[in-house]
């Protein structure tokens, strides 16, 4: 069994990505209001180029909590 400060250390972590991953899709949300509202097609454009960023970001925040997940289930919930 390992050290409780690498499980505190890790639950931190699967907060903070999970958290991030959420402020991501939130802004990525409200940036795609923006270029809807925008008139200029140009202006649009590079506003949902960053709705894309953000969006992509989210998805990797996401898949590293997946990985996270599954180690800390390996290491703190499997059978003895």
């Amino acid at each position: 069994m390992s050290d409780p400060n690498t499980r505190l250390a890790m639950l931190n972590l699967l907060n903070a990505l999970s958290s991030g991953a959420l402020a991501f899709e939130i802004l990525a949300d409200d940036l795609a209001q923006v270029a809807v509202e925008v008139d200029d097609d140009a202006s649009a454009e590079l506003v949902l180029g960053v709705v894309r960023r953000h969006r992509v970001r989210a998805l990797e925040l996401q898949g590293q909590y997946a990985a996270l997940s599954t180690e800390y289930t390996a290491r703190y919930h499997s059978e003895p």
